[in-house]
């Protein structure tokens, strides 16, 4: 579960690839990801049969965009993954419904329509289905958490407006997502799969400006989002081969949030994101708040060598008081530090739903190839209070401690030509004594992936 391969899509947005002529173009291409995936100790036990995890994803994606003119485009993706599990077996689930090889949808997980500088104005449109990354991906970047790296797209319709006289770029953005890929286009091969624990609507007013300060993004947003339960709340889903258990939210939750990153100098770079959330969620009154900063430390050398410290505070649940602290990390449900902590976030939360949360990092990285990126980082995962999402999940952790562990990391990712990419990533985490005796087995995840591009 990779953000670089889930975002990074090799078809530009439509407004870019259109053409400067009149004449209209027509532009596709397509990728093959194949990935090897070991992850040891899912939910810490070393005892659970299914705590070993082995398996292989295929993911193709064929895509095409057409631009009639200047101003028109549209644009589609096609997409497939299957997989296939070596651990564990079949008849080791608890839970009826796993399938070794699995195949999942035929789906588009881009299908939409753009309008660029309708009648000379500053304006930009576009409607469908896409994908919405804003800032680097902290509160806005994943719309289907619950199939992994495979899609991350909304369903939304977007409207930027372009200030150039005073460098400014402002979006306002209204989501639906719903919770499973049944809705129009129906996957083609039939197979409908749930991509969220519940339906969600949204609506997301985001300003970016680069005058107020020199080669700094200054961002201010205010995002709402209702969530309504799905009618299978509660009970176990299937998706992508694996059953898991995924309870729905129900409320209204707000976020207002601030946001800057830039260069203090040539050597030093500074990124910081505040956010404050109000609202009502699961019929409690909410009020929690969130942040996420990084110093960066340039080497300016032969091996572009970096250094990064980074600072994030999720706030949790104070199970004595009647109003829920627990951060919401909206459509931030990605790897965006860890792989392996993914899997690792159901003991007390949901899956990929990082909150209750004090994490101190400290890494490095270098270009030690002209084709090669290696990043090491080490955290120190903390929990800031003693609480769970459901009370089931009180059993999985020890009310005797705050320190959920030691989480080493590391990445090398290989650009070798302009048709074949891929990376290895390595992490381990010793746990702490925020989890139970029995949730306490030192866990692992490796990974490797090839892509193909054309």
């Amino acid at each position: 579960m990779a953000v670089d391969a889930a975002t990074s899509s090799p078809n530009p947005p439509a407004s870019v690839s259109a053409t400067a002529s009149l004449e209209p173009r027509a532009t596709w291409g397509g990728d093959l990801r194949l990935r090897q995936v070991f992850i040891g100790n899912v939910g810490l036990n070393e005892q659970s049969p299914i705590a070993d995890r082995t398996f292989q994803r295929y993911r193709v994606r064929l895509w095409g965009q057409y631009s009639p003119s200047e101003q028109l485009g549209a644009e589609a993706r096609l997409i497939w993954e299957g997989r296939h599990y070596h651990k564990p077996e079949a008849d080791q689930w608890p839970i009826p419904g796993f399938e070794t090889w699995y195949s999942g949808g035929l789906l588009f997980d881009q299908l939409a329509l753009s309008l660029d500088q309708p009648a000379g104005l500053p304006l930009s449109l576009k409607v469908g289905r896409q994908d919405l990354i804003l800032g680097h991906g902290w509160l806005v970047l994943e719309g289907t958490p619950l199939d992994g790296s495979r899609t991350i797209y909304f369903d939304a319709a977007r409207a930027t407006l372009d200030l150039a006289e005073i460098d400014t770029r402002v979006d306002l953005i209204y989501l639906d997502q719903d919770a499973t890929t049944g809705r129009f286009p129906r996957p083609l091969n039939g197979v409908i799969e749930d991509q969220i624990e519940q339906y969600e609507t949204g609506a997301i007013l985001y300003a970016r400006n680069r005058s107020l300060l020199p080669e700094t993004d200054l961002d201010g947003y205010l995002i709402y989002k209702h969530d309504r339960p799905d009618r299978t709340s509660g009970n176990i889903r299937v998706n992508n081969g694996a059953p898991f258990p995924s309870p729905s939210d129900s409320g209204d939750l707000y976020t207002l949030g601030l946001r800057a990153e830039g260069d203090l100098s040539p050597s030093w770079g500074l990124r910081a994101e505040g956010a404050y959330q109000w609202g009502q969620l699961n019929g409690d009154d909410l009020t929690a708040v969130g942040f996420n900063g990084r110093i960066l430390y340039r080497l300016q050398d032969r091996l572009e060598n970096r250094f990064h410290a980074d600072l994030e505070y999720l706030s949790g649940d104070d199970p004595d008081d009647e109003t829920d602290q627990a951060f919401d990390p909206l459509w931030g449900r990605w790897p965006q530090w860890s792989e392996l902590m993914i899997y690792q976030w159901p003991l007390d939360s949901r899956v990929a739903q990082a909150t209750n949360l004090l994490r101190l990092n400290l890494g490095w990285m270098a270009q030690v190839h002209p084709t090669s990126l290696l990043t090491l980082d080490y955290h120190a995962l903390f929990a800031n209070e003693e609480s769970t999402l459901t009370p089931q999940q009180r059993v999985n952790i020890s009310g005797d401690g705050r320190f959920r562990g030691h989480l080493f990391t590391a990445w090398l990712k290989a650009r070798l030509s302009d048709h074949v990419s891929g990376h290895l990533v390595a992490e381990y985490l010793a746990p702490g004594d925020f989890y139970a005796e029995h949730r306490r087995d030192d866990s692992y995840f490796l990974r490797a992936e090839l892509v193909l591009h054309w």
